[in-house]
């Protein structure tokens, strides 16, 4: 009745829409979440991190001295850090491979064509005076990522951006950064940090309808937490109302 359909679809319905929608749709479904959010500019964050493609754990492997196959898939994900929303998404194979740099300006870009960047903030992994010069003169918004060699000196580090970290830089909006490793934990904590599909097609969406799955979760939670807090304003106004005109 809610869904207004004449008849139940088949079985296998969902298991086709997944196999035959495109990937540019899907990512086209993450972003979109962020232009519900009540916000003028995005604070950016960037974080990576790593989904088994097999059930078996790595103590089993061992033990059973099964072959061992290349077996983790990493998930890139740009969010804005305030409301914990993701913007967008890339996913690779070869975990320890391929470097953070090659994701960074793909998924900011995608994040900046929503609305303006105000902050971006991201780990040693994506030190690279490039990314500070995408960021700060294509993009006009403000970057914090930490050099990743400390130890040496300022006068040998090189890019004007990169030795202005090593100067100093704000650690409250760096440490907002941290909300991304909670988006990857939530994600992990609600659907698993293993991919039950196995071809690279079908691991994709997977992962995809779980970003997908995290932000109708986090959308729903934000504007239940915001109606809460109306009801508990109308109320309190409503008594204070109250208690003027029995004091009057």
């Amino acid at each position: 009745m809610f869904l207004q359909i004449s008849r139940i679809p088949h079985f296998t319905t969902l298991q086709k829409f997944s196999d035959r929608i495109g990937g540019t749709i899907l990512q086209g479904m993450i972003t979109s979440f962020i232009a519900l959010i009540n916000i003028n500019h995005i604070f950016f964050g960037i974080d990576s991190s790593g989904f088994r493609s097999t059930h078996s754990s790595q103590y089993y492997t061992e033990r059973a001295k099964l072959r061992k196959k290349k077996k983790w898939i990493k998930l890139s994900v740009g969010a804005d850090m305030l409301k914990q929303i993701i913007c967008g998404i890339k996913i690779r194979r070869a975990l320890h491979s391929r470097h953070d740099n090659i994701d960074f300006k793909p998924i900011i870009t995608r994040a900046s064509e929503i609305k303006p960047l105000s902050v971006a903030v991201a780990d040693k992994g994506y030190d690279s005076e490039e990314n500070y010069v995408f960021v700060r003169e294509h993009l006009k918004a403000y970057s914090i990522i930490p050099s990743r060699n400390m130890h040496v000196p300022i006068w040998r580090t090189h890019g004007r951006y990169r030795k202005q970290m090593k100067r100093g830089y704000s650690k409250l909006l760096y440490n907002q950064r941290n909300k991304d490793e909670t988006i990857m934990s939530v994600i992990k904590r609600l659907f698993g940090e293993h991919v039950t599909s196995k071809l690279i097609r079908t691991q994709n969406r997977e992962l995809s309808f779980r970003c997908i799955a995290y932000n109708m979760h986090r959308l729903t939670n934000h504007s239940f937490t915001y109606l809460l807090k109306l009801i508990h304003r109308t109320h309190r106004v409503y008594y204070q109302g109250r208690l003027s005109k029995l004091s009057g």
